[in-house]
């Protein structure tokens, strides 16, 4: 199933049915852009912050706030900010949390927070990034390109687990899965390829039901079918992946930011493992790419009815 960017990351796919957004430290110019393009779909907001800063940033950039609520949390710290944020998302009332002008530290914090109950026994958060527009057209998962820096392979397959759950939240019923390695042949000397063969092998057995899982592969074979045949490689997965599996934090964020920075690829990014969807972009991030990653999280969740 090849995807549209712009149907996946669009606010219209879920009509009436899309959840209501928190946001942690509304007061963000990049954040409150993305608000008011929600707001026009006619999502419905909670905006945690200072009441004062955001109507102000608010008014900076000419935007109507609406029906969004505003949680007024002037005289409350950031770790507080992110609590009610993420509080309001346990509780039901919202079904995506946002971070917006708050510390990464922080926001992660509350969303691991076991009082709130925003993360259930046995869960791993894992970042899963979304693109289209490179090589062949064909949109793609990436995973985990922000959170887990070195796991093992029982975190590997908590990871995939959540990967697999966000591609068939957007119709794709059977993933297919590369494992990523620097090379294809199993090494000692190279865990990831001895950890691929493992979680290959976990993977075709039906561990998260009906899946196509191929490696190790190095990124040009998984990337293209031409590559894998030079390469004397068979593969149904080659050419054709739903989600790139890597091995570790250095090999997810260099490719997720090479695919950004050089490609130009559409993009988008949220975190998975807690009972919703989490939108958590980098600073450096643009309007269109909040905005993206939120209509990424509202299907997802939208998904889950």
């Amino acid at each position: 199933m090849n995807l549209s960017f712009e149907t996946v990351t669009s606010f219209t796919h879920g009509g009436s049915g899309l959840p209501a957004v928190a946001v942690a430290g509304a007061a963000d110019d990049a954040v409150l852009g993305a608000v008011d393009a929600g707001l026009a779909a006619g999502i419905g907001f909670f905006l945690v912050g200072n009441n004062d800063e955001i109507l102000k940033t608010a008014g900076k950039h000419g935007l109507n706030l609406g029906d969004a609520v505003i949680v007024d949390s002037k005289n409350s710290d950031e770790a507080a900010i992110c609590r009610i944020a993420a509080g309001l998302c346990a509780e039901g009332k919202a079904g995506v949390l946002m971070k917006g002008l708050v510390g990464t530290a922080s926001f992660t914090r509350a969303i691991l927070d076991k009082e709130i109950g925003l993360t259930e026994k046995g869960s791993l958060l894992s970042h899963i990034g979304f693109f289209a527009g490179i090589g062949n057209g064909k949109a793609f998962l990436i995973t985990d390109a922000a959170i887990n820096i070195l796991p093992d392979v029982e975190a590997k397959k908590k990871i995939l687990g959540n990967a697999v759950g966000a591609a068939r939240a957007l119709g794709i019923l059977e993933p297919k899965i590369a494992l990523l390695a620097p090379v294809e042949k199993i090494s000692s000397k190279i865990q990831s390829t001895v950890d691929a063969a493992e979680l290959k092998s976990w993977l075709n057995g039906g561990a998260l039901g009906n899946v196509v899982a191929d490696g190790p592969f190095a990124l040009d074979v998984a990337a293209s079918r031409e590559a894998a045949r030079i390469k004397g490689l068979n593969s149904p997965v080659a050419g054709d992946v739903d989600i790139y599996f890597l091995p570790n934090l250095d090999a997810g964020n260099v490719l997720y930011k090479s695919l950004t920075v050089f490609s130009g690829a559409s993009s988008a990014g949220i975190l998975s493992g807690a009972k919703v969807p989490v939108v958590l972009t980098s600073r450096s991030d643009t309007e269109e790419v909040k905005i993206a990653s939120l209509g990424l999280a509202l299907q997802i969740a939208s998904s889950k009815g």
